[in-house]
């Protein structure tokens, strides 16, 4: 077999070194892959960053007993669906999707208070059944507000909550007797809870705790309610002599 070789210059006539175009479609896709790739990668950590700062919690409530003097009065307590389910929610830039139920925390706060404060406790299921019942007074509690603070906004170590109740007492005719604010602070500290679900947590235990302290200490004291409490007998012939 023999191979002809054929001189350069003959070879340059045959092709045009100069207007060939080398392909340039393996370059292009590339990027584009890398476009699209970068564009994947900021939608993925877009995603992971809002999911990161979502939240559903639901509370729990560590109350401590309140050392006070009951006062010797039947008293009924009614709490609406709206507290029995009371439900934090938020959808902002800052906390997208936040859901943090606190309704059975609320009522068990109540529940542990109460009985602390007087000589009997009954649970209604309307205003309407305190007629029916042996019972002197109804309390009904509602949420008005709940406000949190991470440590990221206020750029300090501490979760922080607050609370803020409005209580009515009425007649056993659901007439208002009174009705007053309570309000409850609760903070921890990111140095003992790193995570973001156990720091609102604490703090929001400490709340409760703060306001089921100040509704006991205070109760006798809001000055309508004392008024009720010294036309009751059974009250001005009981021990709690400094309301008489």
């Amino acid at each position: 077999m023999v191979v002809h070789l054929l001189p350069l210059t003959k070879l340059n006539a045959m092709w045009n070194w100069n207007e060939m175009k080398l392909p340039t479609m393996k370059t292009e896709n590339s990027s584009i892959s890398g476009r699209y790739r970068t564009v994947f990668l900021l939608t993925c950590l877009f995603i992971l960053s809002a999911c990161s700062q979502s939240l559903t919690l639901e509370t729990k409530t560590d109350v401590p007993v309140p050392l006070v003097t009951k006062i010797p009065l039947n008293m009924g307590v009614y709490y609406d669906d709206k507290f029995r389910n009371y439900i934090y929610e938020e959808n902002s830039e800052d906390r997208p999707n936040w859901a943090i139920k606190s309704g059975n925390s609320q009522v068990e706060l109540f529940d542990q208070v109460l009985p602390s404060m007087f000589q009997n406790i009954s649970h209604l299921d309307s205003i309407a059944d305190g007629q029916a019942n042996n019972i002197d007074g109804i309390l009904a509690p509602e949420v008005e507000d709940m406000q949190f603070a991470l440590p990221r906004e206020t750029r300090s170590d501490l979760y922080e909550v607050w609370i803020k109740y409005k209580v009515r007492l009425l007649d056993t005719e659901g007439n208002v007797i009174a009705d007053w604010p309570v309000t409850g602070y609760g903070k921890s500290s990111t140095e003992f809870l790193k995570s973001r679900d156990k720091g609102l947590q604490a703090a929001i235990n400490s709340a409760f705790r703060d306001a089921g302290a100040k509704f006991a200490l205070n109760f006798a004291r809001v000055p309508p309610i004392r008024q009720w409490l010294a036309d009751k007998p059974a009250v001005c012939s009981s021990k709690v002599t400094d309301i008489c």
